[in-house]
């Protein structure tokens, strides 16, 4: 019933969780609906209990797939077991449907972000050994030069760009249907020789030392229809200040020392495969959004909600009561003032300045006389 869902939500206010789970359950056992499960949802996230927050969050989904705050709360859940595409699939799905007048979007963004983080650290450590279609390990290559290919060479002009985690390095070829047996790569432990063969021409993409030794029986080269990946695999886990050293082999430019990674014995441990300090980083976010100071009605609304939820039980109590209770005409913080108190009483109600107090079918009701 709703009487029990109001209870649920106001013991949830309270901060009295155990006594919001049974009114839950109540509400629940009585008539299931989606806003009574996410609400025991959000309570079992709160407890860091997110399997079962998970299943609420499925359940409420069922009765009905566009509710935005068991797609949060999925979301969340996902994200904590470790669940990252179904969480981004979660998030995506809420930011939909959420309405930006009443929720700040920007929540989803954060979500959204940390997830997209998780899933490509995830995908760089996946199992080297998975057999996919169209890879080939690169084996380790022989020490002797290679043997000219007899073709005319001719300007590259082939791009490519990189990016890189702490891991690999996967290099992208931008150039449109470039056959396999067109395309060489020679990846040795420091040094990487890309050519392309186009007719009777070929091409130098790529030909220098590393900045770094990679693991050449890890790294890998995929081809597609419109760019060639090689991807490969650092020997020290650490960023690198750029792909090579020198343009070319035996020509060495001035480059800034190698930094490599310090290990500290004071680091925060996180349970993430990327290894962020998501708490860290939700502080920085939180401060940017502090900047972004509201305006009017927003900045109004806003210092309410920070009264709230630093408020103590009591306090929360009050503000509940005499909103609600008064019309939203009172908004007190003293409960000892709130409790005594018959906001409906006709010797009490009163209107703001200017209005009058009716009924739902416009008759006119008693007040208190505010003396203008």
């Amino acid at each position: 019933m709703a009487a029990h869902l109001a209870l649920a939500n106001q013991h949830v206010c309270d901060d009295n969780p155990a006594a919001a789970l049974v009114a839950f359950e109540r509400s629940i056992q009585e008539a299931p609906t989606a806003a009574a499960y996410a609400g025991r949802a959000a309570l079992h996230v709160r407890e860091r209990r997110f399997t079962d927050a998970l299943q609420d969050a499925a359940a409420a989904l069922k009765l009905d797939p566009n509710h935005e705050p068991s797609l949060y709360r999925k979301g969340i859940a996902c994200f904590e077991l470790d669940e990252f595409e179904s969480a981004l699939d979660a998030f995506q799905a809420g930011l939909k449907v959420c309405d930006p007048n009443l929720i700040d979007a920007r929540k989803y963004a954060m979500w959204l972000r940390k997830c997209e983080a998780e899933l490509e650290q995830s995908d760089d450590d996946d199992d080297e050994d998975d057999e996919e279609e169209n890879i080939e390990p690169a084996k380790p290559i022989a020490t002797a030069p290679l043997q000219p290919s007899g073709l005319k060479v001719v300007p590259c002009t082939i791009k490519y760009q990189y990016y890189q985690t702490s891991s690999h390095v996967t290099i992208t070829l931008l150039a449109q249907q470039i056959k396999e047996e067109d395309c060489t790569v020679d990846i040795r432990e420091k040094t990487l020789v890309v050519k392309v063969r186009r007719g009777d021409t070929e091409m130098t993409v790529i030909s220098g030392e590393l900045y770094d030794p990679v693991v050449v029986e890890e790294c890998k080269v995929k081809h597609y229809n419109s760019k060639v990946d090689i991807k490969l695999k650092k020997k020290e886990q650490f960023n690198w200040n750029e792909l090579l050293k020198g343009d070319l082999i035996g020509e060495k430019k001035i480059i800034p020392p190698t930094r490599r990674p310090v290990q500290s014995t004071t680091s925060t441990a996180t349970p993430y495969a990327s290894q962020r300090d998501w708490n860290r980083l939700e502080k920085e976010m939180e401060a940017e959004l502090e900047k972004d100071k509201p305006e009017g009605e927003e900045a109004l609304n806003k210092l309410f909600a920070e009264i709230y939820g630093k408020a103590t039980p009591e306090t929360r109590r009050a503000m509940n009561k005499s909103f609600q209770t008064s019309g939203g005409t009172v908004l007190s913080t003293n409960w000892g003032d709130v409790e005594k108190t018959d906001y409906e009483d006709p010797s009490v109600r009163q209107a703001p300045a200017g209005m009058e107090w009716k009924d739902w079918e416009g008759r006119k009701l008693p007040q208190k006389d505010s003396g203008t």
